[in-house]
């Protein structure tokens, strides 16, 4: 077991001692600011007694709990949880799990570490869905080592999320941005047709569209007798493999949508432009796949599939590209409010007007 490390730093006093191996590597915890040799050392000690064992009578295993998440992810989750639920829990586990907790060995996990560490993030005002999914995780990770006989018993069991009613760990709410029209005038006009993401922004304005959704779709969505456009599915990027990937729409909100008719041309217009490129491209134009992990693809794995948002030599044009755009807006069109979702809300505003169910259905909001 190794020792406690106390040096000076300067003016102050520092103590260290070596934490649980991740990947291989060593890492040592380390806390400096102690005026004092004396302070430094009883701070150290105190440390590593609640970091090591807290008060288990057997030897904790080596094992850090960031790779244990790695072992969970891969032999658990990945055969058993769908792909939009596994890139959740990566991204959990990226920016809020193992930056805190990955350097503690599995087996010195304690309830009072789990519960400081959830309340502190209640305390961030994180949103009470993203605290019960980092609950979800660390729960079923935690039951997972149990049955594995990695520990004895699950550190997890008592630990509760604060109640929302305490004003300390209020849930953060963005307020909605509704984007007046000559505004929203001035931002489609700086990204006109033919620009990357003007169609999935009109998708957005006109038809209330997610990003996820606007990305995603295809021509087979798009009625054009009818005038209508429905919503199957949404795009999103699996972390994990470095993908983009389809899957079900927000809260399973499948939904058709009326279109108007400067939409409906416009769509028009872009199904023509795309036919055209076929043609001129020939076999230098990129067709596209789904394969049966729903995984979007160029190298011909799966069936083939006519997404409506592509380059003119029919390569993905992804959500990310929104990035661009809003920094744009916000920069040199001076209007740091806007991100993607606010636009559906210049769609909900006037289409609700004493109808409040046409916005729980056609946009298909979970809560209101």
């Amino acid at each position: 077991m190794s020792e406690i490390t106390i040096r000076k730093r300067g003016k102050y006093w520092e103590y260290s001692f070596e934490g649980a191996r991740i990947e291989g590597k060593r890492k040592r915890i380390s806390k400096s600011g102690f005026r004092t040799k004396a302070e430094a050392s009883a701070a150290g000690i105190k440390a590593k007694a609640e970091f090591n064992e807290a008060g288990l009578h057997f030897v904790p295993s080596e094992i850090s709990f960031n790779d244990f998440l790695d072992y969970w992810m891969e032999t658990y989750c990945k055969a058993n949880l769908k792909q939009v639920t596994i890139c959740n829990y990566e991204k959990k586990l990226r920016l809020h799990i193992k930056p805190e907790l990955g350097q503690y060995k599995l087996k010195a996990l304690t309830a009072p570490v789990l519960q400081q560490f959830i309340n502190r993030k209640a305390g961030q005002n994180y949103s009470r869905n993203t605290l019960s999914v980092i609950k979800g995780i660390l729960t079923g990770s935690l039951k997972y080592a149990v049955k594995q006989n990695m520990i004895r018993y699950s550190p997890m069991v008592n630990v509760t999320l604060p109640s929302p009613r305490n004003e300390q760990f209020k849930p953060r709410t963005a307020p909605h941005v509704f984007i007046p029209p000559k505004k929203i005038k001035e931002i489609l006009a700086g990204f006109p047709e033919g620009t990357s993401t003007h169609i999935p922004m009109m998708l957005g304005y006109k038809c209330g569209l997610r990003i996820g959704e606007a990305f995603a779709g295809t021509w087979d969505d798009v009625n054009f007798e009818k005038h209508t456009y429905t919503v199957n599915r949404q795009i999103q990027w699996n972390e994990w493999e470095k993908v983009w990937y389809f899957s079900a729409p927000k809260y399973d909100s499948y939904r058709t949508i009326d279109l108007d008719d400067e939409t409906a041309d416009l769509l028009k217009r872009e199904k023509i432009r795309q036919e055209r490129a076929i043609k001129y491209y020939a076999e230098h134009y990129t067709h596209l796949y789904v394969n049966d992990k729903r995984q979007l693809n160029a190298a011909g794995n799966g069936n083939k599939i006519s997404l409506i948002s592509v380059q003119e030599n029919g390569t993905f044009i992804h959500p990310r590209t929104m990035q661009h755009t809003a920094q744009i807006v916000h920069q040199r069109m001076q209007y740091p409010e806007f991100d993607f979702h606010s636009l559906r809300h210049p769609y909900v505003k006037p289409t609700t007007k004493n109808k409040f169910s046409i916005k729980t259905e056609t946009l298909n909001y979970q809560l209101i």
